[in-house]
């Protein structure tokens, strides 16, 4: 080895070319692992900054570092005797070598550099000055040598990477295969690759990479950050999209610089614009064309106003205050015709002095808009009327509830004073019952008007006898109308077919409604007719009925019929507060009869009378239905039934309430028991044996629990009687939600408050067997 470098060292210390010889090291397995300097020239040394001393059996890649592929190639040579030319780039130098290598004995071979850095520089210089990043690209080992520059614009933090893997980490998946097939081409030496795409963090990067002309194997290509420019482009775009989207609705587009004072036709529609394009064109001058414009074509009362809006001082003003996008409207000429326009101005993005006009024809919308508002403003006067009404309505309620409360109260106060005179007592008893049943009236117009607006009115059908119904309004109405001096006269001698499936208590409120203000609004001396009559003409298991009320009264005047049938409104001719209403009858009545399928009409003169006539078209009740109806009506008259041995028990948290249920069932031979709450009917009903109470009447609101409540955990007890106990609901409610609820809680039957004796009574009979 001694003589080798002795002839190494006369042959080449005085070379300028580096040269030098190295030992390539194996590991236990034969593979190379390092390579150690044997001899190097001065040349060889220099290059690395240190002398000839310092790196003699120093280890190669303990110095130099970086790419491995070196290794190979001197592997090759020292023990597989294959010279090799190669070019690769010094991480530690930060320069790009070419290398040739030759064996020279076993694990021996020599190498020659050339600095071949040059080819690159000019290119490296033009990239400092881009802000791009210089990588090289090995195609025999398919790997990417990355300067810093080029890690710093790819945010890849590796300096040897494949190339596909890199693509994949920097532009992911869209590159697509498109980038895929440029490397297959460029491998095969048949182009270049060139790509663009959006980083991760939202960086825009672009790459290039070509063959070298002074190596096979190594090409070199470049990363550039161009997200500057991606913005522009795209805020480019964007400009010309908002251009376009505003030429799509504007039948005319102007450029004005202000600086200059300059108009520029930038689009115009076919036509409509076309005496204001060709005055820019002939004059340029945009206070000019302003001028010309709004004197041709600005309708002559908004004239003053646009000149003042748009002139090229006040849109500087403007500008400076910070608006960048405003309107002005007018009214503009085409031909004869007087249309609206708006003149958008808009400020292009600063440091710019110009700004676009865009002008667009809104007449549609102008006359929608007034529609709009002819529609809000009558909303608005209805409103009004409706919150004038509805105050009205309480002042008047506030009278009308007053005045039976007040008999009530004074009725009851006089009883007391005289309980030794009976005949007193029960004229009190009489007025009270009277007083109680108008309050009572009161109130369910209120519900029904309330439930009629929330869509739950409901129809509970039943067979009427229309002859029936003639006769109880005879004996409702007859007293009151021979007391007033008012003759009260009712035909039916027009109907074919008396008994009809309908709802009772829905047709009666019509006839009451309509037949007591006929007597209520009818002088003494008049006359108030009812006729029920069959008409021709209804379809097949059907009958046409005619209601008509007529009477001889005050009549209404036409401003009055026309909200007659409006919530809250009460006669107009000074008699409302002569009489007492809620003002909703005959909302209710016409409600009801649009929801029978009827029809009302009103005919009314001032001073001579008022004529209503309904006609209703009701099914007509066959032989089946007609018997089971009188059987039923029978059951309810008949029931005399006496309960003695019976056990009820009663749930009410109102004292008063208990105390006169438990007093009339007491009358009809019940033992009676009480419970305050819900909680405490569910504890009376599980503390005794199954089947002692008969039957329970529960109220549906109570403190602490409930009565639908209470009924779930009594149906939920272990006992035989949880599931068939007779619980019967009393409820205030009397909405369709109240209903439900008892039902869905598992309430045998539900009564309403105020209660109605007889039918509670006739339910009882029904739910508890006779002992």
């Amino acid at each position: 080895m001694d003589e080798m470098v002795k002839v190494w060292a006369t042959t080449f210390d005085r070379s300028p070319l580096p040269f030098g010889v190295v030992e390539v090291l194996l590991d236990d397995k034969g593979r190379p692992y390092d390579c150690v300097y044997r001899y190097l020239n001065n040349a060889a040394a220099a290059i690395t900054g240190h002398s000839v001393e310092d790196l003699m059996g120093v280890k190669m890649y303990e110095l130099w570092g970086g790419d491995p592929t070196w290794l190979d190639h001197y592997y090759e040579a020292a023990y597989e005797g294959q010279p090799s030319v190669f070019e690769n780039l010094s991480d530690m130098l930060q320069k790009f070598f070419r290398a040739e290598v030759f064996p020279i004995a076993e694990g021996l071979c020599g190498f020659s550099l050339h600095d071949v850095t040059s080819w690159i520089m000019p290119a490296q210089r033009s990239l400092d000055k881009a802000a791009a990043g210089l990588f090289f690209y090995d195609m025999r080992y398919r790997q990417m040598l990355l300067t810093p520059s080029a890690r710093e614009q790819s945010g890849v933090d590796t300096d040897y990477i494949g190339l596909s893997e890199f693509i994949d980490r920097t532009f992911g998946d869209s590159a697509g295969d498109g980038v895929r097939r440029q490397m297959e081409r460029f491998l095969n030496r048949e182009g270049s690759l060139y790509q663009e795409g959006q980083l991760a963090d939202g960086r825009w990067l672009r790459m290039s990479l070509d063959h070298s002309d002074h190596s096979d194997r190594f090409a070199y290509g470049f990363l550039e950050d161009f997200t500057r420019t991606k913005q522009a482009e795209q805020r480019s775009e964007q400009y010309i999209e908002v251009i376009d989207s505003l030429g799509a609705e504007n039948f005319a587009l102007y450029l004005v610089d202000l600086e200059t004072n300059e108009l520029e036709i930038y689009r115009r529609g076919d036509g409509v614009a076309e005496e204001f394009a060709l005055a820019s064109q002939q004059e340029g001058d945009y206070a000019a064309v302003m001028d010309n414009y709004i004197d041709s074509f600005v309708v002559a009362e908004d004239r003053p106003r646009v000149r003042s809006e748009i002139g090229s001082d006040v849109l500087r003003r403007r500008f400076e205050d910070g608006e960048t996008d405003f309107s002005v409207g007018y009214r503009r000429l085409f031909g004869d015709d007087e249309q609206y326009v708006e003149l958008r101005v808009i400020h292009l993005p600063s440091p710019s002095s110009k700004v676009i006009l865009a002008a667009r024809n809104m007449t549609g919308e102008m006359r929608e808009q007034l529609s709009q508002k002819l529609v809000l403003e009558n909303a608005l006067e209805l409103a009004e009327h409706a919150s004038q009404a509805k105050s009205t309505f309480l002042t008047n309620m506030s009278h009308d509830f007053r005045t039976p409360m007040n008999s009530i109260s004074g009725f009851a106060s006089i009883a007391l004073d005289h309980l030794n005179d009976t005949d007193r007592v029960r004229d009190c008893l009489r007025k009270i019952m009277l007083s109680s049943d108008h309050l009572l009236s009161l109130v369910n117009d209120i519900l029904d008007v309330s439930r009629i607006e929330s869509g739950k009115m409901s129809f509970n059908e039943d067979v009427v006898d229309l002859h029936d119904v003639a006769a109880d309004v005879e004996v409702m109405f007859g007293d009151k109308a021979a007391q007033c001096g008012i003759d009260l006269a009712v035909d039916v001698g027009k109907l074919m077919h008396s008994s009809v499936v309908t709802d009772p208590l829905r047709l009666n409120q019509i006839l009451v409604n309509t037949v007591g203000n006929a007597v209520k609004f009818t002088p003494q001396g008049g006359l108030v007719t009812v006729s029920l009559a069959e008409c021709a003409g209804a379809p097949r298991g059907f009958g046409s009925y005619t209601i008509t009320v007529s009477d001889t009264g005050c009549g209404m005047t036409p401003d009055f019929l026309d909200r007659l049938f409006m919530p809250f409104e009460r006669d107009g001719l000074g008699y409302a507060n002569k009489t007492e209403g809620t003002g909703l009858g005959m909302t209710i009545t016409k409600s009801l009869v649009d929801l029978m399928g009827g029809e009302i009409v009103v005919d009314s003169v001032v001073g001579r009378g008022t004529r209503f006539t309904i006609t209703l078209p009701l099914r007509l009740a066959d032989e089946d239905e007609v018997a089971g109806a009188r059987d039923g009506a029978e059951t309810i008259e008949e029931c005399r039934r006496d309960f003695t041995g019976c056990r009820v028990l009663v749930a009410d948290d109102d004292d008063l309430s208990r105390e006169i249920l438990m007093e009339i069932l007491k009358d009809y031979g019940f033992s009676v028991e009480e419970a305050r709450d819900g909680d405490a009917a569910v504890r009376k009903v599980s503390s005794v044996e199954p089947f002692y109470y008969d039957a329970v009447l529960m109220d549906m609101r109570m403190p602490r629990m409930d009565g639908d409540e209470a009924t779930r955990e009594i149906r939920a007890l272990d006992r035989a009687d949880a599931a068939t106990l007779p619980i019967i609901a009393e409820t205030a409610d009397a909405f369709e939600e109240g209903q439900r609820r008892a039902r869905e809680a598992g309430m045998t039957a539900l009564t309403t408050k105020p209660l109605n004796i007889h039918a509670l009574i006739a339910l009882l009979a029904e739910f508890i067997p006779e002992k």
